[in-house]
């Protein structure tokens, strides 16, 4: 590919350039059809995953939260007996 891309560079500006035409022409190796589908395979189970992941974060934020909230209340609630005592 590199020497495809050398060979097809052009070079009249003294910057080598690929114009669209070349580009387009521009050979991509791709990899087996069966590779291929191995690939698919691997990514997909990575992103189940990764949504796993992503739910069980969520579960402990909501559960971090309510015990934040449970904790402030138990440690705010003599206080608040104190001062409806006082009125």
């Amino acid at each position: 590919m590199v020497a495809w891309l050398t060979n097809e560079m052009n070079q009249n500006t003294g910057v080598p350039t690929l114009g669209k035409a070349k580009t387009e022409r521009l050979p991509i190796p791709l990899p087996p059809l069966a590779e291929q589908h191995r690939i698919v395979a691997k990514v997909d189970a990575l992103m189940k995953l990764c949504d796993q992941l992503e739910s069980a974060l969520t579960t402990a934020d909501t559960t971090r939260r309510r015990l934040l909230e449970t904790l402030l209340h138990e440690a705010l609630a003599p206080a608040e007996d104190a001062l409806v005592a006082a009125q």
